[in-house]
């Protein structure tokens, strides 16, 4: 009797389960263009220009254009010659779950027709075939939507649940004025929002992926000494540009350099040309100290 107890609930998911699968097969896009119109965000900078104007100087806003070496030699090095294994859309989001979040709504054709554009990219580099791709790539970004909705709950996605359709999630809850839902979202202002693509990635078939060590270091040098600082408190100064590495107001915030030189002389009589034993060889020895100030390793990917 105690089996039975089972039987319905697990009909009610199964019920439940398959129409939502079907549904979301019917809105997969079998072009960029047609993705991009599914997530349009053009209308966000009309509300948010300043904002908008950050991000787009920012490398999320070429998050793929800006990675095609490192992609490239996880498709063509890694699946193709060592591992001998098919470009599937799962492949292919290994790298664009984080580069690209839309793309788990691109059609499986897309998807490995996107993976084919990455190659092209960077092999054909400086050619018509590889420029046109690399710009079809372009339009493909860590957009309004990748953050504030597609990935905003899947730090915990078994408590959050799935993004709800035209829901902008942020840090604060919604106001009057708001063109759109807004959801308060606590998950979003924690570092463990940046870390989940800022580090060891986990996809669906279970694979880790480690793209960089930033979340190692900061959780088990940083945090563990005592560290409170979340990623967005020095990342997001300037705002949607998050400035890192490539910013040298935040390479000098995070570095501490200071240098001690000695001199002294040695070698007497060995200057060129000169054989006078009361001339010494003019030297020095030269110290460089650097602090790192950041809450990771320096440098990192």
């Amino acid at each position: 009797m105690k089996r039975n107890r089972f039987i319905v609930p697990l009909l009610m998911v199964l019920l439940f389960s398959v129409p939502l699968q079907l549904s979301a097969e019917e809105k997969m896009a079998d072009s960029i263009d047609e993705l991009l119109t599914m997530f349009d965000e053009s209308s966000c900078m009309e509300c948010h220009e300043e904002i908008h104007a950050q991000w787009a100087d920012s490398w999320h806003a070429k998050s793929v254009v800006s990675s095609l070496k490192g992609m490239h030699n996880f498709i063509e090095i890694g699946l193709k010659k060592e591992w001998e294994t098919p470009l599937t859309k799962g492949q292919v989001l290994k790298c664009l779950d984080c580069h690209a979040p839309v793309v788990n709504y691109a059609s499986e054709k897309l998807a490995v027709e996107i993976g084919e554009m990455i190659v092209t990219a960077f092999k054909e580099k400086g050619t018509a075939e590889g420029e046109a791709a690399q710009e079809e790539l372009g339009k493909l970004k860590i957009g309004c939507i990748s953050c504030h909705n597609l990935k905003a709950g899947t730090v915990a996605d078994g408590f959050n649940g799935p993004p709800e359709k035209g829901m902008m999630y942020g840090p604060n809850g919604e106001d009057a004025g708001d063109a759109h839902e807004t959801l308060e979202l606590a998950d979003i202002t924690r570092s463990s929002f940046c870390m989940q693509c800022h580090g060891i990635y986990n996809a669906p078939d279970g694979e880790m992926i480690q793209c960089n060590t930033l979340s190692g270091s900061y959780q088990n040098s940083y945090v563990a000494q005592g560290g409170a600082k979340t990623c967005q408190e020095c990342h997001m100064k300037k705002g949607h540009l998050f400035p890192g590495g490539h910013d040298l107001e935040t390479v000098k915030e995070g570095l501490g350099f200071n240098v001690e030189i000695s001199g002294y002389g040695h070698l007497p009589g060995q200057l060129e040309g000169k054989k006078d034993p009361s001339k010494w060889v003019p030297s020095a020895v030269v110290t460089a100290f650097i602090e790192n100030k950041t809450g990771h390793r320096v440098p990192d990917g």
